[in-house]
């Protein structure tokens, strides 16, 4: 008998969780009491399918948490309840004050909950932000939602002061949805410039973004000559990587130079083995 009840635990200890499942508001409770980032946001993850509404007022606070990963989770959780329209307001006519700290965390709960009546607001945010924070929140938010109509902020964003946004803005038009009856929602025009740009996480966002537009059919033949030169000469080892990755994804053949100088001359030896899988890919 008691080998069976030993067996029975070891059986129930070794099941396998059922994600969503399994959380009540009270343990929501406890893992926000217990600070830790990790337990909370597990915690709303357990608690997808929690039929109680009664955990609102516990998570509703969670969406100015000091922790972006936390105000994700308490987005994502709290567009599955009844509240939802109530939040995406709250959160958009946080774009249009004075705080931006209160802007930053409305881009984060924004993205969580990819809703498309918050693109005007985003966007009109994007163009003047109050701070990098949120301008990179806010256009990591338009990315999350992905409509195509973005492209018209994202691209303003290019030209942005803040590096960051330019990072971000970079990042976020790979990642937009085609229009219907197009491959890619973006064109490589307004990233060209941001190839020579002063930071080097601009240009590595701005070249990855290009290599993607190139690999899902768009036109980027102009920018063989620009990462030619980045993949050859950029000082930071990350850009030039990105620019030998991104001349493979174009498949142009005259890319094939700047390709064996970086294979052959690199002095990281990922831009070299970069270079070579890329000479692969040429045409």
């Amino acid at each position: 008998m008691r080998t069976a009840l030993i067996f029975a635990s070891v059986l129930a200890l070794s099941s396998p969780a059922f994600a969503g499942f399994g959380s009540s508001s009270v343990a929501i409770k406890a893992a926000v009491q217990s600070g830790s980032v990790d337990a909370i946001v597990a915690e709303l993850e357990r608690a997808e399918e929690l039929p109680s509404n009664g955990a609102i007022d516990v998570v509703l606070p969670l969406v100015d948490h000091d922790s972006w990963r936390v105000r994700d989770a308490a987005g994502w959780w709290l567009t599955r309840r009844g509240v939802r329209t109530q939040v995406i307001a709250s959160m958009t006519a946080r774009l249009q004050g004075a705080d931006p700290v209160a802007a930053r965390n409305a881009g984060d709960v924004l993205a969580a909950m990819r809703d498309f009546s918050s693109l005007p607001a985003l966007s009109a945010y994007l163009a003047k932000p109050l701070d990098e924070d949120s301008g990179v929140a806010v256009a990591k938010a338009l990315g999350a939602i992905g409509h195509p109509t973005s492209v018209t902020a994202l691209s303003a964003a290019l030209g942005s002061s803040l590096a960051g946004v330019r990072a971000q803005a970079a990042a976020s038009l790979r990642v937009l949805r085609a229009p219907r009856g197009a491959k890619v929602a973006a064109s490589t025009a307004a990233l060209l410039p941001l190839v020579g740009d002063a930071d080097a996480n601009v240009r590595r966002q701005a070249i990855l973004t290009i290599g993607f537009i190139g690999q899902s059919g768009g036109d980027a033949s102009a920018a063989v000559t620009a990462l030619s030169s980045a993949a050859t000469g950029d000082p930071a080892a990350v850009v030039r990587k990105a620019a030998a990755w991104a001349l493979g994804e174009l498949k142009d053949g005259s890319a094939r130079a700047a390709l064996m100088q970086a294979q052959a001359n690199d002095s990281d030896s990922l831009v070299r083995s970069i270079a070579t899988a890329a000479l692969a890919n040429l045409r």
